[in-house]
């Protein structure tokens, strides 16, 4: 739909009339492109979840994930945290330990893999996710979601790094470093949770910027991320046959 259509939209003007003359001349097309700009979900409205996870190493195919954690955001409000450790099913390497502070005997009892995401799919679900945000640890999330065959689709992906390149301008897009210049608080450093909460806490400062850049809905900030903008989910239709 172009701007002057969404313009006519907003007016209320029937599609038989053409638009008055002084709509063009005193609202224009900047009025027409910012009504543009803000059709789709409202940035303030958007839930996104801000996922952290720990791993056993850098590599998603031959590694596993040993946390997880994730805030739930709407706009600057938190509506959930989670956390879990997962039962890797091995000795975890000594520099794993020696960086997280995570050790085999906290594993103990700890849920295996496809039981840890079955917990994580049904808080994105309960909550209406409409985007995952990840500083890096995309590949490990969608390597382990395929492997255990989730029946939820994952939701798309925002990478807080490639946003903070484009919004931010930095000597390195490191969590460290953005933590750092935006002076956002600290919290557990190499724990799934507290990095999930300055994700979380940089993500909130990322869309405060977009939308001074005139970035106001998803799909705006799907668009500034380069991906497209996920399709509605269509409802499905039960039909049943009655006896005549």
């Amino acid at each position: 739909m172009s701007g002057l259509e969404g313009l006519r939209e907003w007016l209320r003007v029937p599609r038989g009339l053409s638009l008055p003359a002084w709509v063009s001349a005193r609202l224009g097309t900047s009025v027409a492109g910012e009504l543009e700009a803000r059709r789709g979900v409202p940035l303030e409205r958007a839930v996104f979840a801000v996922v952290d996870l720990e791993t056993t190493g850098l590599s998603p195919k031959r590694c596993r994930i040993l946390e997880i954690g994730a805030v739930v955001l709407r706009g600057a409000d938190v509506l959930a945290r989670f956390e879990t450790l997962v039962d890797v099913g091995q000795p975890l390497p000594w520099g794993i330990t020696a960086l997280t502070g995570i050790h085999d005997e906290l594993l103990a009892g700890a849920p295996p893999e496809g039981q840890a995401l079955a917990s994580l799919a049904a808080l994105l679900e309960r909550h209406g996710v409409e985007a995952v945000v990840a500083h890096n640890d995309r590949g490990f999330l969608a390597r382990a979601w395929r492997a255990h065959e989730r029946p939820e689709p994952l939701p798309p992906f925002l990478c807080s790094v490639r946003a903070a390149r484009r919004l931010v301008r930095a000597p390195r897009y490191g969590l460290d470093a953005l933590v750092a210049q935006l002076s956002i608080p600290h919290r557990a450093r190499h724990r799934a949770l507290g990095d999930a909460e300055m994700t979380a806490d940089l993500w909130i400062e990322l869309v405060g910027r977009a939308r001074v850049e005139g970035i106001h809905t998803l799909e705006s900030l799907f668009a500034l991320a380069g991906l497209r903008a996920p399709k509605p989910a269509r409802r499905r239709i039960q039909v049943v046959e009655l006896p005549a």
